[in-house]
């Protein structure tokens, strides 16, 4: 528990002053989101829960293809082995999270609530028991570390910083996780939980996560993530780890994600002024000139999957597109307008009029 014991050694930056200050004042636009998205609120919720579930997946690295994953994420399938077993229950997790943000506390109980649904049907988690001599070392008879008091012990060290009202969130949640991970409370998934907590924080007192994913992000910069956590590893058993590089990939995560929102709010604000299957082929027609169902449902996550394929068939029967392949992986071609007329070219200084 070396960082969150240790915060009043934290300096803050003033670019990371600058940016923290941006975040927390899109922050304060969260109220006009659920305002305007209410009448779609359930159509964002899903669409975050299966891109969460798909972006984590692809974090852990499950031993299934990329397609599989996507179906797995989008789908209520019955599990073909313990590696789906354990992805689906993950997805409940995010489920949950994604349902009842706010109700998430920072409870010993909430965590071992979270092993024991990961280890539904696959192979359970418990808190860890070692031994330990009265001097320090381990794997001898002697004392034991147990795992949830540990945690119960970091948990209340937290809720102490909380309350001095000294302390910026993000900067709490960012030590707290780095005390996390060196805890490894549990004999297994413990990084599974680590990542689970992590958006459960967020997503708890930042309503941008309501509508656009965490975990995609997170996956774009897991690279940088790593880099981070080794930074403050490094200096973890000084007593003071550099958790600099973590509070500044979570802020920057943050910041990301209100820009995306405020993309988002403008173009759905105007779709909503238009028919939305003419919103679509306005996408079509301004877009990639080959295109798939899933690039029209990335552009349109409001719009039901039948209200799509009616749109497609309209603009296949007017001569707008026409169909590369068959199946689920087919894609779609916009034709050009002068392919559309016959290969005539029309220049239109060939002929006068009288004016």
């Amino acid at each position: 528990m070396k960082a969150l014991s240790n915060m009043s050694r934290l300096q803050v930056s003033s670019d990371y002053l600058l940016l923290l200050i941006k975040v927390y004042e899109a922050k304060g636009k969260e109220f006009y989101y659920d305002d305007l998205f209410q009448r779609d609120k359930d159509i964002f919720k899903n669409k975050v829960i299966e891109t969460n579930a798909f972006y984590l997946g692809k974090i852990l690295k499950f031993d299934f293809t990329e397609p599989r994953l996507k179906h797995l994420s989008r789908k209520k399938l019955v599990p073909k082995n313990k590696q789906e077993a354990l992805f689906l229950n993950i997805k409940k997790a995010l489920h949950n999270i994604q349902n009842y943000p706010k109700e998430f506390e920072v409870l010993a109980n909430e965590f071992d609530d979270l092993a024991k649904l990961l280890g539904k049907d696959v192979e359970s988690a418990k808190f860890k028991t070692i031994d330990q001599k009265k001097d320090g070392t381990l794997f001898s008879n002697g004392n034991k570390i147990n795992g949830r008091n540990e945690l119960e012990e970091l948990v209340k060290l937290y809720l102490k910083q909380e309350k001095t009202k000294q302390y910026e969130l993000i900067q709490l949640i960012a030590n707290f996780y780095v005390d996390y991970i060196h805890l490894e409370p549990f004999t297994l998934y413990n990084d599974i939980i680590s990542y689970i907590i992590l958006y459960a924080f967020l997503v708890k007192d930042f309503a941008v996560f309501k509508y656009v994913s965490f975990f995609e992000s997170f996956y774009n910069v897991f690279d940088s993530y790593i880099q981070a956590l080794n930074q403050a590893n490094y200096y973890y058993s000084t007593g003071y780890p550099n958790v600099d590089l973590l509070q500044r990939l979570i802020v920057d995560i943050l910041w990301s994600s209100y820009e995306k929102m405020n993309d988002f709010v403008r173009s759905y604000s105007f779709e909503k002024k238009l028919n939305k299957g003419d919103s679509i082929e306005s996408t079509i027609r301004n877009g990639k000139e080959i295109f798939t169902k899933e690039d029209i449902r990335l552009a349109h996550p409001t719009v039901a999957k039948i209200t799509i394929d009616r749109t497609l068939k309209r603009l296949k029967d007017e001569g707008l597109i026409q169909p590369l392949g068959k199946g689920r992986s087919s894609k779609w071609q916009r034709i050009d307008e002068r392919k559309r007329r016959g290969g005539q070219q029309l220049d239109i200084f060939y002929f006068t009029e009288d004016v």
